[in-house]
């Protein structure tokens, strides 16, 4: 384990492998579930070819990309969750906005997962200073 993950509370933790959960649920999902009702039952990733592929997976590549800077970060004995992981936070909250037609409902749990846990370590941050 690694010394900025220990230092995470019991409900911390959870709120950041939730994100990855559903990051991979839904990437999996895309992959395995068929989504398409008619003559020919299809996965989205069938239906749609390899860009289906990329746009499902960038949920589960932000929240990794968070989770690892928030580590590095709370690593290095720095307070706060730190510009990379609001800047993730950010883009993912805006595709899940941007696709609330298609996806976008979908995507929506990683960042506001990644949010609550986010805002967890600021407040923590700012109790112990």
């Amino acid at each position: 384990m690694s010394a900025g993950w220990t230092q995470l509370d019991r409900w911390t933790r959870w709120w950041l492998v939730a994100s990855v959960v559903f990051g991979a649920g839904l990437f999996v999902a895309a992959c395995t579930v068929s989504a398409y009702n008619g003559t020919i039952s299809q996965t989205l990733v069938q239906a749609n070819g390899k860009r289906a592929i990329v746009i499902v997976a960038i949920p589960l590549v932000g929240a990794l990309l968070a989770i690892a800077a928030i580590v590095a970060r709370l690593g290095h004995a720095r307070s706060g969750v730190g510009i990379v992981a609001w800047l993730v936070i950010g883009v993912l909250g805006a595709l899940a906005l941007l696709g609330v037609l298609t996806i976008g409902p979908f995507v929506a749990p990683v960042p506001g997962c990644l949010l609550v846990a986010a805002l967890r370590i600021q407040e923590a941050g700012r109790t112990r200073s």
